[in-house]
């Protein structure tokens, strides 16, 4: 409700003309405002795909899926209520003052939903989930060998990743599970130099996330190796790094599969054009600058390529808000004439 209020407000309201006597510039035909609400959509339409592939997960469950059911419910859940936040609060400050109008509904659902970052406990301790009581992992580890004491009662989706991590090398099996498959492959690597149509292709973008969820393992696995032999605790600084990289990655894949189930058309362009800015913005976390898998003047690539995709999305913009399905009496009367609105006549 408040992305679709705030890019059909941005399609009608003006600001400042860019030479004298000619028509104010709507807020959407400014790069930097696009900037702000495009990768909004893209994240909207990624958990959107997330959302009903973790529906299906439930529908079709098993007991054998109840694992990974409860760890990719517990990742997206917090991703899914960190992203509505910083959405409505972004929506509600590219609205401006009239995003605070109780009537616009941009502001006072920013109060309604910020208790969801606290249903089922806050956020991080999710990311930490416990899985049951643990149990079954600490079983795990205790068939793969003393690694029990590797993992604490509270589990954490690293560590959840990090069993599975250590079920395939103890036993030297391949991975399965939780998306991990990645990891039976040989390490992608990441062009010295990134061209745009390198930086649209989702193999390379689906390499470069699953190279940072394999790295992150790798680092969380041995880090804890270390600890363990020094009898320090096994809590890591990056295990949230670990998380997002997860989720991401995870939520990065329901895109590309639902994207495949299109043919080829107009649909499925604008569809590619979405799911290569939600991609790159993930790929623009600092994390991949942290950990070295992009170098400074590949991120500076990336940044520039965002532009240029949003550029690309704005002629989309009403039809990719309006796909939501959303009743207009559901939307503030921004959304449609917001000089009607304000005008003394409507008060």
């Amino acid at each position: 409700v408040a992305l679709a209020t705030s890019i059909r407000y941005a399609l009608t309201r003006r600001a400042f003309s860019l030479k004298p006597n000619e028509p104010e510039v709507l807020l959407l035909d400014y790069p930097s405002h696009q900037r702000r609400l495009f990768p909004l959509v893209a994240k909207t339409y990624a958990m959107s795909f997330a959302a009903n592939y973790l529906k299906m997960l439930h529908v079709k469950r098993t007991p054998q899926s109840n694992k990974t059911i409860h760890i990719v419910s517990s990742s997206f859940k917090a991703t899914f209520t960190w992203n509505n936040m910083q959405i409505l609060q972004e929506c509600r400050e590219a609205c401006g003052g009239q995003g605070l109008k109780t009537e616009n509904r941009v502001g006072q659902l920013k109060g309604e939903y910020d208790v969801q970052s606290t249903f089922e406990g806050d956020n991080l301790i999710l990311m930490q989930q416990k899985c049951g009581d643990g149990s079954h992992l600490i079983k795990l580890c205790q068939k793969l060998g003393n690694c029990a004491g590797d993992l604490e009662p509270v589990k954490s989706v690293s560590k959840a990743l990090f069993a599975e991590y250590m079920a395939a090398q103890k036993r030297n099996k391949v991975f399965k599970g939780l998306g991990l498959e990645h990891m039976n492959k040989p390490c992608p690597v990441i062009p010295l130099q990134l061209t745009s149509t390198t930086l649209r292709c989702s193999q390379f973008q689906m390499d470069a996330l699953c190279l940072r969820e394999r790295d992150l393992l790798n680092r969380f696995a041995a880090d804890v190796s270390k600890r363990k032999a020094k009898g320090e605790s096994n809590e890591q600084a990056f295990m949230m790094d670990l998380g997002k990289a997860f989720s991401d990655r995870a939520i990065f894949q329901t895109f590309v599969d639902a994207e495949t189930t299109l043919p080829a058309g107009s649909l499925k362009d604008v569809l590619g054009t979405l799911r290569s800015l939600y991609a790159l913005i993930c790929i623009e976390d600092v994390s991949f600058l942290q950990y070295g898998y992009l170098s400074v003047d590949n991120g500076a690539n990336v940044r520039r390529e965002i532009t240029k995709l949003c550029t690309e999305l704005r002629p989309h913009a009403l039809a990719l808000v309006s796909s939501f399905g959303i009743p207009d009496a559901f939307l503030g009367p921004i959304a449609f004439n917001w000089i009607e609105a304000n005008a003394w006549s409507s008060v």
